[in-house]
């Protein structure tokens, strides 16, 4: 890997110097997810477990892609809620709220391909999430999929709300989702926005792990995917409230 690729990566998270150009583009997204298999390396903080990106139609009509794509979550940029958030080490935030799980046990590669039984099998606790994403380039939102990837799936934070243990009765694609910004409904979602069924995201995770050698592990969290119907660009002084229904809500103060 060159060296000033790195370097740019890094500097954009460590010194706020926002990325003009990647030095060297991945050639395609399986050289993506090698950049970011070393810039998380690099990073040098303890994962907390996994983000997919890009599973509504809305998504991936905004990021110009037909398909998901993950990154790893961090222990020092994840909360729960109610949480405040500093907005001064950001480019180009968006809130994504989304359902998201914690895995009881390992799904090793050597296992897959998995189903969704034996995915369900794995999972602890369903919750709600918000996960901020961040396009740490110039341009903003007009990136390539391989300069998504390669900036760890442009995952920034991570907030949880409670879990719940007893959630296989849960009618994940019909969880109804209201936002709402210092008091106001702003936008609106639905379960079924991330690939039809948030389990769908996670199987297609623990398989795309898989593919890579890479594993879901017992104790990790992942967030399925954003379920709102629109971007939400957060200011400071905003104060957002997502609610999901009989899951639950999660809510962050931005400054």
């Amino acid at each position: 890997m060159q060296t000033n690729l790195m370097d740019t990566l890094l500097a954009a998270r460590n010194d706020h110097v926002a990325i003009d150009a990647l030095p060297e583009m991945p050639a395609d997204i399986e050289a993506a997810y090698a950049v970011q298999g070393e810039l998380v390396g690099r990073i040098g903080l303890p994962t907390i477990g996994w983000k997919i990106g890009c599973t509504s139609a809305m998504a991936q009509r905004i990021s110009r892609v037909n398909e998901p794509f993950f990154g790893h979550m961090f222990a020092a940029t994840t909360t729960a809620s109610p949480a405040t958030i500093s907005l001064a080490n950001f480019f180009n935030p968006i809130v994504e709220p989304e359902i998201a799980f914690r895995m009881a046990r390992d799904l090793p590669a050597s296992g897959a391909p998995y189903d969704e039984a034996a995915v369900s099998e794995a999972v602890a606790a369903i919750f709600p999430a918000i996960e901020m994403v961040d396009s740490r380039y110039n341009k903003a939102w007009k990136i390539d999929i391989r300069e998504t990837v390669s900036d760890n799936g442009v995952h920034a934070f991570f907030v949880t709300g409670r879990e719940q243990n007893d959630w296989r009765a849960i009618d994940r694609p019909s969880i109804p989702l209201i936002v709402t910004t210092n008091g106001v409904v702003t936008a609106d979602g639905i379960g079924s926005n991330a690939l039809e069924d948030p389990m769908n995201a996670l199987v297609w995770l623990a398989n795309g792990l898989a593919q890579r050698g890479l594993c879901l592990s017992a104790g990790d969290l992942v967030t399925t995917g954003n379920i709102c119907n629109e971007p939400i660009r957060p200011k400071a002084g905003d104060a957002i409230v997502a609610e999901f229904g009989s899951l639950g809500s999660v809510q962050v103060t931005f400054e």
